[in-house]
């Protein structure tokens, strides 16, 4: 009879494969946990879009293994000001109610559309998808609001704009007015979308009046392309800015000679009944106390998520 001669090495792989069949939900769980603990995830390439203006609601981070509800918010706004598409990191291994954060989280409309807010329009989400599984892995999926093609359209105009506008001796509030007026006087406020929204109406419209595309190129916008067009000029200035939002209207925020003032294009380019195009500048770089006194109704705003106006 011939014999088999098994080593240590042999007998210890058998058994092992023993352990993973009776217990292979165990070893999984083991091993996913301890893997995920020890990757190392580093920071997303940053675009040319990216900004580091130093907000008090999010901050900047390189560290991708969350351990708290702010940390998610951080990683979240590094990943969306990053500009890329996709992007996956981990719970911390001490983090024992990640899923519940990383849950609440996602379903905080209001929340990711605030930070949404601080970033380029160029690397805003018109969609944001966030998953997870029950290992602490995350992932971040981005669907951009512009596309390659229409911030190629942008930049474009924005040269001829500045060429045409603009003078190395202007002050930034001379360059920002110079922007304003531009931007009312080439554009007018599309009353005919507005409407079908408010009536709930989901269509394909004329103009992308929505987004930066159509003041600049098309003549018409509503309240988010304004101030899309408005902060897409505001950072070309490296001037601190962001827009400023609630369920109804949305304008500029800018931080201006130590201050945070209001800029809103669409109140100051008014629907008249005759038509008439009009430019103000009523609602020009004010502070939050003259903002409310000349119109409380359409520019509350939660002051949690705004905490440079406390």
């Amino acid at each position: 009879m011939k014999k088999h001669k098994f080593s240590i090495s042999t007998a210890i792989l058998l058994i092992l494969l023993v352990c993973c069949f009776f217990y292979r939900t165990e070893i999984v769980t083991f091993i996913m946990s301890n893997v995920t603990e020890y990757t190392k995830v580093t920071a997303p390439n940053r675009n040319n879009y990216s900004t580091n203006y130093g907000f008090e609601l999010v901050k900047e981070t390189d560290d991708f293994h969350v351990n708290s509800r702010q940390d998610i918010l951080n990683v979240i706004y590094t990943v969306l000001n990053s500009g890329v598409s996709e992007f996956t990191f981990y719970c911390d291994k001490d983090f024992k109610n990640c899923a519940e954060e990383f849950k609440s989280v996602s379903e905080d409309q209001a929340l990711l559309s605030v930070i949404n807010n601080l970033i380029s329009p160029y690397n805003s989400y018109q969609k944001l998808f966030i998953t997870t599984n029950t290992y602490g892995k995350a992932t971040i999926e981005i669907d951009k609001l512009y596309s390659e093609e229409d911030i190629t359209k942008i930049n474009e105009k924005i040269k001829t704009i500045q060429t045409e506008i603009i003078q190395e001796n202007m002050s930034n509030q001379d360059k920002i007015k110079a922007y304003h007026d531009y931007l009312i006087n080439h554009a007018t406020y599309d009353e005919e979308r507005a409407i079908q929204i408010e009536k709930g109406n989901d269509q394909t419209y004329q103009y992308n009046s929505h987004k930066a595309l159509g003041p600049l190129l098309e003549g018409k916008a509503l309240c988010s392309g304004y101030s899309d067009a408005m902060k897409i000029f505001l950072d070309e200035l490296k001037i601190p800015n962001y827009k400023i939002a609630n369920d109804n209207h949305i304008w500029n925020l800018v931080y201006l000679d130590g201050n945070w003032l209001h800029l809103d294009l669409t109140w100051d380019d008014p629907v008249t009944n005759d038509h008439s195009n009009l430019l103000l500048h009523k609602f020009f770089l004010i502070d939050t106390k003259t903002l409310l006194n000349l119109d409380a109704t359409n520019h509350t705003f939660n002051a949690e998520y705004y905490p440079e106006l406390q």
